[in-house]
C-alpha cells in the first residue's frame, strides 16, 4: 500500500530503510483504509519517518517510543535541524508522529500509555450510576456530566445521606451555581434532584428533600427566538451544496432535525438498519432507550438516499452519517452535528464566528422550528408528523408510533402497509 502514497522508488526505499521502516508499510495500509488521500498520507509518512529517525538518534528504538518521547519530539520540531531526509518543522510532522504512535498502539507495538490516576468515586455514586442506567435509561455521556458535580455535592455534605437537610442542599447549589454559567447551573440542579430521588427510593433520605432543590430562574422571550421562520430555514438549507460530500450529508442531517425534530444524538446514532425504505419509516432510539418509529417524509428520504448512494464512504461501519475527512468513521459525538448547524447558520446570514448571540444558538431551536418552514406537499402528512414528533418526545416503552391496531412484530405483507396506515404515499426504492 506504500506505493499508493509514494510513487518514487527511491523515496520508498528511504522510508523502508529508516529506523521506523519496519512499520511503514503497515502504517500506509492503515491510513489507506482510514481514507487518507495521497498528499495528506505522504506528509504523515514523512512525519512518522522523522519521528523514527529522531528517536533512534537518541537511542530509543521505534517499538519503545513512549508518550514522553513523543512529547519531546513535538517540542523538538520548533527548532528542527536534523541532517536526515525527513527533517522539517511543519505541523504535518507532529500529526504524522502522533498518528504513527496511535497506529503502533493499535497493532500492539510499543509501550502502552500509562493509565492516569483517577480520583476514587464514592460507592453511593457508583450505585447511582447503575440505577440511572438501568431504571432511567440515561446515557454514559449524561452521567459524565452529572458525576463530577455530584462528587462535589457528596464531598461538601458528606457520605451519610441521613444528615442531609434542605438548608444544606440549597446552600451548596447556590454556592456552586454562582461559579458557573446558566447551562452548567441547570445541569447541577438536575443532577442533585435525581440523586436525591435515588436516595429517597433507597430510604436514605426523606422523599420530599428533592423539593428543596431550587430552580434556575429563566424568563421567556429574553433570548433568541425558540423557532426559526420558514424563510430562515430555506436560507439555511440553501447553504448545503448537494453535489459535495459535506453538503449532501449536512443537508440530510438538517432535514432530519427540522422535519422530524430529532436530537443531535439521535442523528449521530442512526444506523443503516434503522431506515426502512419499504415502509417509509425511520426507527429512533431516543431518551430513556425508547424505540420510536417515525414516518419518513419524502424530502428527508430523498436527501438521505442521495447521500448514501453518491457520497457515503464505502467502509465497514453501519452508521448512516460518517466523517467527511480521514480517518473515516462515525462522528465521535453529537457535538459535530451541533457545530455544523451553527456553521451553516453563520454562513447563511453572513455573521462573524465570534458573534456572541449566534454562538449561543442551540440545535433545539432549529429542530423545534415549524415543519411548515420546509415544503410540505400533503396536509395530512403535516398532521401525522406533528403527532409522531410529539410521541417521539414523550413516548415511554417500545412501540410502533401512530399506527392504529398494529404492534411490534406484526407481519407486514405489503410494502405500502405501514405508510398507508398514515394515509401517506411511498416513493422510495426498496433496498436490496
Amino acid at each position: 500500500m506504500l506505493e499508493f502514497y509514494v510513487r518514487s522508488k527511491l523515496r520508498r526505499g528511504q522510508l523502508r530503510e529508516c529506523p521506523a521502516g519496519e512499520y511503514v508499510d503497515g502504517f500506509a495500509g492503515w491510513m489507506r483504509s482510514a481514507g487518507y488521500k495521497r498528499r495528506p498520507g505522504q506528509l504523515r509518512l514523512r512525519g512518522a519517518a522523522h519521528l523514527g529517525c529522531w528517536a533512534a538518534a537518541r537511542g530509543v528504538p521505534t517499538d519503545r517510543i513512549s508518550e514522553a518521547v513523543l512529547g519531546a519530539f513535538v517540542r523538538h520540531l520548533a527548532s528542527c535541524s536534523c541532517p536526515h531526509a525527513f527533517q522539517g518543522r511543519g505541523r504535518s510532522h507532529q500529526e504524522g508522529g502522533q498518528l504513527f504512535v496511535t497506529h503502533l498502539r493499535a497493532v500492539g507495538v510499543g509501550l502502552s500509555s500509562p493509565t492516569p490516576a483517577t480520583e476514587s468515586v464514592p460507592p453511593v455514586l457508583e450505585q447511582f450510576s447503575a440505577w440511572m442506567r438501568h431504571h432511567r435509561g440515561v446515557r454514559v455521556s449524561t452521567l459524565g456530566n452529572y458525576l463530577p458535580l455530584l462528587h462535589e455535592f457528596v464531598v461538601a455534605l458528606g457520605d451519610d445521606a441521613v444528615t442531609y437537610d434542605a438548608a444544606g442542599v440549597r446552600a451548596f447549589i447556590l454556592a456552586r451555581a454562582s461559579r458557573a454559567g446558566r447551562g452548567r447551573a441547570k445541569s447541577l440542579v438536575n443532577a442533585v434532584r435525581m440523586f436525591l430521588r435515588f436516595l429517597a427510593v433507597r430510604g436514605s433520605c426523606p422523599a420530599d428533600l428533592a423539593a428543596a432543590v431550587p430552580r434556575i430562574a429563566s424568563w421567556r422571550l429574553t433570548a433568541l427566538p425558540r423557532y426559526l421562520v420558514a424563510d430562515d430555514i430555506a436560507r439555511l438549507l440553501a447553504t448545503c451544496n448537494p453535489d459535495t460530500t459535506a453538503g449532501a450529508r449536512d443537508r440530510a442531517v438538517m432535514l432530519l432535525c427540522v422535519r422530524l425534530g430529532l436530537r443531535a444524538g439521535d442523528v449521530r446514532d442512526l444506523r443503516l438498519a434503522d431506515v426502512d425504505w419499504s415502509r417509509g419509516a425511520l426507527r429512533v432510539l431516543g431518551k430513556g432507550r425508547c424505540e420510536t418509529w417515525l414516518p419518513l417524509p419524502q424530502e428527508v428520504g430523498d436527501a438521505i438516499l442521495h447521500y448514501l448512494e453518491r457520497f457515503r464512504p464505502a467502509i465497514s461501519d453501519d452508521h448512516v452519517f460518517l466523517r467527511v475527512h480521514a480517518p473515516l468513521g462515525p462522528l465521535p459525538s453529537s457535538g459535530p452535528i451541533t457545530k455544523l448547524v451553527r456553521d451553516h447558520f453563520l454562513y447563511a446570514f453572513d455573521l462573524p464566528p465570534q458573534d456572541g448571540e449566534v454562538c449561543r444558538l442551540e440545535l433545539r431551536r432549529f429542530r423545534h422550528s415549524n415543519h411548515d418552514a420546509v415544503r410540505i406537499e400533503d396536509e395530512r402528512e403535516a398532521i401525522v408528523l406533528d403527532e409522531a414528533k410529539a410521541q417521539h418526545a414523550f413516548v415511554e416503552g417500545s412501540c410502533l408510533v401512530g399506527v392504529p391496531g398494529r404492534h411490534e412484530g406484526d407481519d407486514v405483507d405489503s410494502t405500502l402497509a405501514f405508510r398507508a396506515s398514515f394515509g401517506l404515499g411511498v416513493h422510495y426504492p426498496v433496498s436490496s
